[in-house]
């Protein structure tokens, strides 16, 4: 039976064969007449009734296309054998049709909530003995109770508890059992590497039934829980059957050949079947509890084991991509770098030509729209220039080849320099340029050059996103040993949402309209960089549509320090 339970599990493309149906008709047959022999042997209904538990497994095991053959097959033989143990032809089509309403009871739910091909996990194994120990056993129960109260006037409530205890103990017993152990599972334990584990294992629960045999005047059958349990644990749900046949074997067998032991000889033979099958109920149902549980373990374990190659993987792949990341920057910068000073030298004669053409050095140009074709061809190139030189700067600070030349001075001098070269910008877009310096020298250590770039990069922004009649306020203040050096402008000012994406490299805020001003975004970027290879930080507050203020910290270089050095 078990060595059926791989193949009849797996999904088939046509019905089943006759050799499945025949298997199928002589378990149901053979269960269904050891069943009424018995009940035969203690009076009435038996304790345990495995044909019904032998139906729902074929179900569970079978597509439901092929459930109408398979319920045919095994009603058919349950029927059968009804007739051949002497029931009459009513009789045994009244039982036939109780035994179909409870097995479907069970099987259609688990089926159509696809809980039916594993009942090693927790969830459909809930929701098994649901159905097997209520619903399904009561159903059929009440409907035989019916039968035999209206045309023998037996008892309904005894019949129908009768009923209601084979049924829940067949099907919560055999059923978990049939659908559990796996053949290939049966294998590996006896496999040449595992045998001697396995009948050490036997051992133990061989060894507390010859206990309880030799030491019949003390109660030790509560000894065979932990033996069974402990094969469980150790080989799964295969281990846990062989255990519980065992100790099924050596309770049960004494009391059909009437040598009941211990406190089972002090009730009849009815008391003493029921006894041992709830007492082996008991057994089975906690064999397919921890088995379970076990097999739920395992599963996590592969998925943790599955996730650890996955993610080391990932990691791998991340370090490729890294690196790949890192040298596609470098080679970047090497590009940017190269066009750079290729697009610098031509870039330069055509603004020293425009320079000459506009200063009509070697003569008038003639119609006045020359000289102002040439001062548009002259300010472009400087536009241009600047942007290269950006980009050009941006590429050494990422490829680290940025060379700084440092040496202590004024803030002051690059504040004055910067508003003397923006002053005529300022004033041709209608905007306002103050100066706000705190009292006594800001002298730092850095690169005169950069500092000039980065206030110069600040003032360009602020006048650009000012409209006219606006102001923009250079301020330079001493704090904690800090130089706070800002930019505030009274402009459009950045939405919320996009003031964390500036000072990247290539970005732009979107202005009015949806449109963007023109460069190329490195301004704020090289700004942040700048200060942050001089130990500065680069901070931004902003107000939409009230204006912007940019501000940059750099270390200061105190007096006593300086003279120190000096």
């Amino acid at each position: 039976m078990v060595g059926m339970t791989a193949g009849a599990a797996s999904p088939r493309a046509s019905a089943p064969s006759a050799s499945v149906l025949l298997w199928i008709a002589a378990l149901v047959f053979a269960g269904a007449c050891g069943g009424l022999a018995l009940s035969d042997l203690i009076g009435r209904v038996s304790a345990l009734w495995v044909a019904n538990a032998i139906l729902v497994y074929f179900l569970l095991t079978n597509p439901s296309r092929d459930w109408p053959l398979v319920l045919g097959v095994g009603l058919g033989a349950n029927f059968a054998a009804d007739l051949v143990m002497g029931d009459t032809v009513l009789t045994g089509a009244a039982l036939t049709l109780c035994n179909a309403v409870g097995i479907l009871i069970i099987a259609a739910p688990l089926r159509s909530l696809g809980l039916h091909d594993d009942l090693s996990r927790p969830k459909p194994l809930c929701v098994f003995y649901a159905l097997a120990l209520g619903p399904a056993p009561a159903a059929s129960g009440l409907l035989s109770a019916v039968f035999f109260y209206l045309l023998f006037g037996r008892a309904f409530e005894t019949q129908a508890l009768d009923w209601y205890a084979t049924d829940a103990l067949g099907y919560s017993i055999v059923v978990p059992i049939l659908m559990t152990v796996k053949l290939d599972a049966l294998k590996r334990m006896f496999a040449r590497d595992q045998i001697a584990v396995t009948l050490a294992l036997l051992g133990v629960v061989a060894g507390t039934l010859l206990l309880n045999y030799f030491a019949r005047a003390y109660p030790l059958a509560f000894l065979f829980f932990p033996a069974v349990i402990l094969v469980t644990f150790q080989r799964g749900f295969a281990g846990g059957a062989i255990g519980l046949l065992m100790a099924a074997a050596y309770l049960m067998v004494p009391v059909l050949t009437g040598h009941p032991r211990g406190a089972l000889a002090e009730h009849g033979l009815r008391e003493q079947i029921v006894l041992v099958q709830v007492f082996i109920a008991v057994i089975g149902f906690s064999v397919v509890l921890v088995g379970a549980a076990l097999e739920e373990r395992r599963r996590l374990e592969q998925g943790l084991a599955a996730a650890k190659v996955r993610a080391e993987s990932a990691r791998e792949e991340a370090l490729v991509a890294r690196d790949e990341a890192v040298r596609a920057n470098r080679l970047k910068s090497m590009f940017l770098a190269t066009m750079s000073h290729e697009l610098r030298t031509p870039l330069n004669a055509i603004i020293g030509f425009s320079e000459l053409m506009n200063d009509e050095l070697y003569g008038t140009l003639g119609d006045p729209r020359y000289r102002e074709y040439c001062g548009l061809i002259r300010g472009a190139g400087h536009h241009l220039l600047s942007l290269i030189n950006d980009v050009l700067d941006m590429s050494k600070i990422e490829a680290g080849k940025l060379e700084l030349h440092r040496q202590v001075f004024d803030i002051r001098e690059v504040v004055s320099d910067c508003l003397g070269l923006m002053r005529e910008r300022a004033a041709q877009s209608g905007v306002a340029l103050a100066c706000d310096i705190a009292q006594g020298r800001l002298l730092v250590d850095a690169d005169r050059r950069a500092m000039k770039q980065i206030l110069l990069n600040l003032l360009s922004n602020a006048v650009k996103f000012t409209p006219e009649g606006g102001r923009v306020t250079v301020r330079a203040h001493a704090a904690e040993g800090l130089l706070a050096l800002s930019v505030a402008d009274t402009g459009i000012g950045i939405p919320a949402d996009q003031i964390g994406r500036l000072g990247n490299p290539f970005v732009q805020i979107r202005g009015h309209a949806g449109a963007s001003h023109e460069g190329t975004g490195l301004g704020l970027a090289l700004v942040r960089a700048l200060s942050e290879i001089h130990d500065g930080k680069l901070a931004i507050e902003s107000v939409h549509g009230k204006g912007t203020t940019v501000r940059v910290t750099l270390p200061l270089v105190r007096d006593d320090a300086l003279a120190l050095a000096g």
